[in-house]
């Protein structure tokens, strides 16, 4: 029996490793297509077996995937716009067309919705904050909106953005995780954590030769609370905030989306736990001009071990 080359055996190995699980279309309407195909390795490290998805557009045919795509997402003619390599990433399908994620190792990640009308193809770019500093993402995840018909995402900056299917409206609810909705509020909790507060900003002295210096601004780092918010989901307009004085409180281990822990982690409350959670914690007052959030009687909040207020 004629051995085979140890070339060959490896190559078959790899073959075999990464052949396809499963494969499926998930979109394909006016020459626009996203495949999805689910591919099985094994971990270098651990040999352990692994699944791994990966998303494909195309455009008639054409991946949406190189140097060109960054003209989509970025029409601009202001010369400013980044010109970096760009592929598709996680895909969600909509009433209106798609949401992709597109990623770059030389630039920021875009959220993207596209569409094809009259047989092109339309690029909009998604702004996940009216804010130019803040409007970031992070993450590349789609996640569920307690809402049907819409669609969650988190920035960078851990605020909350809702898409809505029907027409790819964005709605920025603005900082903190979603805790559950009901009718038009939208209930966000802000984890304590800490911020940068410039204490002197920035200035210019001339030093003994007359030439102007910089000294830079002086900041520090202060602790930041606890908070939770109430927003209004029609424009994402806040109408009450609780921000407690103790910084010493803290919220439960929350599972804020679906599979978020691996199995065997310790959870306070579970992801279908949360808005019943919710409802028992907080008491919105709509009263209108001063709407109000605070907790309810006898709620007691986690501490941080050895904290002491103030």
């Amino acid at each position: 029996m004629k051995k085979r080359p140890l070339a060959s055996l490896l190559a078959l190995f790899i073959t075999v490793a990464n052949a396809p699980v499963s494969a499926e279309t998930l979109y394909n309407s006016g020459g626009l297509m996203v495949d999805a195909d689910t591919r099985s390795q094994r971990d270098v490290n651990t040999g352990q077996a692994q699944h791994v998805s990966r998303t494909l557009i195309t455009f008639q045919g054409r991946p949406l995937c190189g140097t060109d795509v960054a003209t989509l997402l970025y029409p601009e003619p202001d010369g400013n716009s980044p010109r970096a390599f760009y592929c598709s990433g996680p895909v969600k399908v909509i009433d209106a067309g798609i949401l992709a994620f597109f990623t770059s190792s030389s630039a920021k990640t875009v959220l993207a919705h596209l569409t094809v009308r009259e047989g092109a193809l339309r690029v909009r770019r998604i702004d996940v904050s009216p804010q130019p500093s803040r409007n970031t993402l992070y993450g590349t995840r789609f996640m569920d909106a307690r809402l049907p018909g819409w669609t969650r995402i988190e920035t960078a900056w851990k605020e909350t953005v809702l898409i809505r299917h029907a027409d790819a409206r964005v709605v920025s609810l603005g900082e903190g995780r979603l805790l559950d909705i009901e009718g038009d509020i939208a209930y966000l909790a802000i984890p304590p954590g800490s911020t940068v507060i410039e204490r002197q900003p920035e200035t210019r002295i001339k030093d003994a030769y007359g030439d102007m210096q910089r000294v830079p601004a002086i900041t520090e780092h202060v602790a930041t609370a606890l908070a939770f918010r109430a927003v209004r989901v029609t424009d994402g307009r806040e109408l009450a905030r609780l921000t407690g004085a103790d910084r010493c409180l803290l919220l439960p281990r929350i599972a804020f989306e679906p599979n978020a822990y691996a199995a065997g982690s310790k959870i306070d409350v579970a992801y279908d736990d949360v808005p019943a959670w919710r409802a028992s914690t907080l008491q919105f007052n709509p009263v209108k001009g001063s709407a109000a959030l605070q907790l309810r009687p006898g709620i007691q909040l986690p501490r941080k071990p050895g904290c002491t207020p103030g």
